[in-house]
């Protein structure tokens, strides 16, 4: 009865209907323009090129860290308590932090130059001089989410994501010269978030920040170092192991990660009221949920595995090999989008917050040792199936912590 009381809440929630459509919206359109850009790069580009360009994007994510992504987290926190000090002061934290990031992109891009490799070196120069600059002004993302303004967000990601990869798309169309679309990718997406930005900052409500913003900066920030390594460090290590041209095809097999990655929509549209105990909503409830995203999840990899099949020899009939590939990695989906609600709800609710922290670096840990070990045992094929494996334990930790009847763990500090 609890269920049903629950489902029919949902169903008349304005809230719910307003914010699932934009954040649905907007995932479809990100999948949309991301399938269409890596089309066209692996299209016109050649495939050593294009394998570069996924190498050099996994060490632009490794070096990331020093921008503090997992800032965002506590901007989502601090605006669903409707504190939006949490906007500028973040953004603020990440500029200064980012001139590491950008001190150490100019050695890797010398030390590649060095070596004689030109094109990579060229790449992460341009990588240098604007990415962590944009990946701080991105903030703002976390912040709509936070404050549940679904509809601004969307708008904002359609202009700068459809600009993006429309300038990408052409550039590789009309030159297919793997410079001129990192130009597009960095420059033009610098000025895309700046712009952005600054029509965001005056919107502000007020300047509040929360008591514990230094504490939970710390923590989430520590977190977010892990984690980033953990979801970049795969394309360098494999460029240890495979040629560029194989790697072209992990490049394109990673589109499957798009259709993993909407389990984010629960994160989205969830996160603000899971983090209101008003809103009555129990962990076994949320427990339920989980086992019906699971099942969702289930359907969707069939649906997929089956249009692929298809898709693939006739869209890009020299990928191939990236077929298998796509079929190991979006069996992930079921366990993604399930564990998704589970770690939503540890983080909106800040008596849940020890758990989070705890699961998280265990998760960390985890997933730097298991792609490790894919890459030396099996590759390509190993990193995928490590990414299974890791996405099937996160289930199980999270399933197991949200369990009714659960004992807090006690903290040092009150989070």
């Amino acid at each position: 009865m609890k269920h049903r009381q629950l489902l029919q809440r949902l169903w008349h929630s304005p809230y719910l209907w307003r914010s699932s459509f934009y954040s649905g919206a907007q995932m479809g359109m990100q999948i949309l323009l991301g399938v269409g850009q890596i089309w066209a790069l692996a299209n016109y580009l050649p495939r050593e090129s294009y394998g570069l360009w996924g190498y050099c994007a996994g060490i632009t994510g490794l070096v990331s860290i020093f921008t503090l992504p997992g800032m965002g987290q506590m901007i989502t926190y601090g605006a669903a308590r409707q504190m939006d000090g949490v906007l500028w002061a973040g953004v603020r934290i990440r500029l200064l932090f980012g001139s590491s990031a950008t001190l150490l992109l100019l050695l890797i891009a010398g030390w590649h130059w060095y070596a004689g490799q030109r094109e990579a070196a060229a790449m992460l120069l341009l990588a240098a001089l604007f990415l962590p600059s944009q990946l701080a002004f991105d903030s703002m993302d976390a912040y709509l989410n936070g404050t549940g303004n679904f509809k601004a967000q969307f708008w904002r990601r359609l202009l700068a994501q459809g600009t993006l990869a429309a300038a990408i798309t052409l550039g590789a169309w009309q030159t297919g010269s793997l410079l001129v679309c990192a130009v597009m990718l960095y420059g033009g997406g610098f000025l895309l978030s700046l712009s952005l930005f600054l029509t965001l900052l005056p919107q502000r409500r007020n300047r509040d920040l929360p008591d514990d913003f230094l504490s939970l900066s710390r923590q989430f920030s520590l977190q977010s170092i892990g984690n980033t390594i953990g979801h970049n460090m795969e394309r360098p290590l494999l460029s240890r192991f495979i040629s560029f041209e194989e790697m072209a095809a992990y490049n394109l097999a990673l589109a499957a990660q798009l259709a993993v990655g909407m389990g984010r929509l629960v994160d989205r549209i969830l996160v603000s009221r899971l983090a209101d105990p008003k809103q009555g909503v129990t962990i076994a409830q949320v427990r339920w949920g989980m086992q019906v995203l699971f099942a969702l999840g289930v359907l969707g990899y069939l649906v997929l595995f089956f249009l692929l099949q298809h898709l693939i020899p006739l869209l890009l009939p020299h990928y191939g090999d990236a077929l298998p590939l796509m079929a190991i990695l979006l069996l992930q989906m079921p366990f993604t989008w399930s564990t998704s609600l589970g770690m939503s709800w540890l983080l909106a609710r800040p008596e849940y917050h020890p758990y989070y922290h705890r699961v998280t670096w265990l998760i960390m840990v985890a997933r730097i040792l298991l792609l490790t070990a894919g890459a030396f045992l099996g590759g390509s094929r190993g990193v995928a199936w490590a990414w299974v494996v890791l996405e099937c334990s996160n289930f199980i930790t999270v399933y197991r912590v949200t369990r009714p009847g659960t004992t807090l763990p006690q903290s040092r500090s009150q989070l």
